[in-house]
């Protein structure tokens, strides 16, 4: 009686919960399931119970990759085996259902397999749609940034000649041994404000002329450790030093090495100009996502203010004395030039995080 009671309360149970459940025992022959998982797999009732796997599953070739994950744990004996199959039903309907399967054994012997199914397909349509409008998104924006690309490069051209001809005549005229002593101090102005156009067209035209990125898989320790050698230039010409905490939790990433790493100098250098004085600390940690990795950077310099962070994107934006204020810009830039996002979180006085996530 107790034992009735038992199966009784463990069906219930099992009828309850929307996840289908699968009981293959040694000889394939189902031996305990679910309404839900009747339902997911498009059979009518209680038809699963004492059917073979085989029987209902393994013939025809709809259904091969969802097949493969039962092959695949009984040949591996594998626990938690967790795969993401495409399953088409009687009735011609695609699914993208979740598995979970667990291979039991007793006594070294094969005692039973447990399928756990999800129904993803209502996720997986979100995700699809998700991705087709990024896609577009992205495609729009790609050709708004080409056309601001060629008006840049235009203007940049327009900008340089008269600029090096005003700075050229400035200098010239400096030094000529009998230039008014008065005229000397507007002299320099010109010179120095000639110069800051000239750095200004040169961010504009490396902003406009940066290359399509070409994705191949590269190791990203390699590329952080590049960036890392880079700045530590940088920190030793300044008489500065840098302590670093890197945690790489995966090997490989879909990237353009270059362009990657372009836009790692200027996130770096960021954060090492945060720190007013003393050694700067950069965190990096690298992991996978659902579907592809993150790069998170953080630093415990002085942050950024509240009222200056919607604007930290945007060219020529700057709280810096010297400087073109590009660099950010130009990192978002390579960012987007992968399909991903770049998200930069800061605490004032506490330091600033940059997530970088590649799809």
């Amino acid at each position: 009686m107790e034992n009735e009671i038992k199966s009784i309360v463990i069906q219930n149970i099992l009828e309850s919960i929307p996840v289908g459940i699968l009981v293959i025992n040694p000889d394939g022959e189902i031996v305990k399931t679910n309404r839900a998982a009747s339902q997911i797999l498009g059979y009518a009732g209680n038809m699963l119970q004492g059917k073979g796997w085989g029987d209902l599953f393994i013939f025809g070739t709809d259904n091969l990759d969802f097949n493969q994950v039962f092959i695949d744990v009984i040949r591996e004996k594998r626990v938690n085996l967790c795969r993401n199959v495409d399953y088409v039903t009687p009735d011609g309907s695609t699914l993208h259902l979740s598995l979970t399967t667990s291979f039991l054994a007793e006594d070294d012997k094969t005692a039973a397999i447990v399928v756990l199914i999800h129904d993803m397909t209502e996720i997986h349509h979100a995700y699809e749609r998700e991705k087709l409008a990024l896609e577009e998104k992205h495609r729009v924006q790609q050709q708004r940034a080409e056309s601001l690309e060629r008006l840049a490069l235009a203007v940049a051209h327009q900008i340089r000649n008269p600029v090096t001809a005003i700075g050229g005549f400035a200098n010239l005229t400096l030094k000529q041994p009998d230039v008014n002593v008065h005229m000397v101090g507007y002299l320099k102005n010109i010179l120095s404000d000639a110069g800051r156009l000239e750095d200004i067209v040169r961010a504009v035209s490396g902003y406009a002329g940066l290359k399509p990125a070409v994705l191949v898989r590269t190791p990203l320790r390699e590329v952080v450790e590049g960036a890392k050698g880079r700045l530590e230039e940088k920190a030793v010409q300044q008489t500065r030093k840098v302590s670093w905490g890197i945690r790489m939790d995966m090997e490989y990433g879909e990237i353009d090495p270059d362009l990657f790493s372009l836009a790692l100098d200027e996130i770096f250098l960021n954060s090492l100009e945060a720190f007013d004085g003393g050694e700067a600390f950069i965190a990096v940690h690298a992991f996978e996502e659902a579907d592809g990795f993150c790069l998170r950077i953080e630093d415990k310099g002085g942050g950024i203010l509240e009222k200056d962070m919607p604007y930290i994107f945007d060219p020529f934006f700057t709280t810096k004395a010297v400087g073109v204020g590009m660099g950010l810009c130009r990192a978002h830039r390579i960012i987007s030039e992968h399909r991903g996002h770049m998200e930069v979180r800061s605490n004032p006085g506490k330091g600033t995080e940059v997530l970088i996530r590649i799809l």
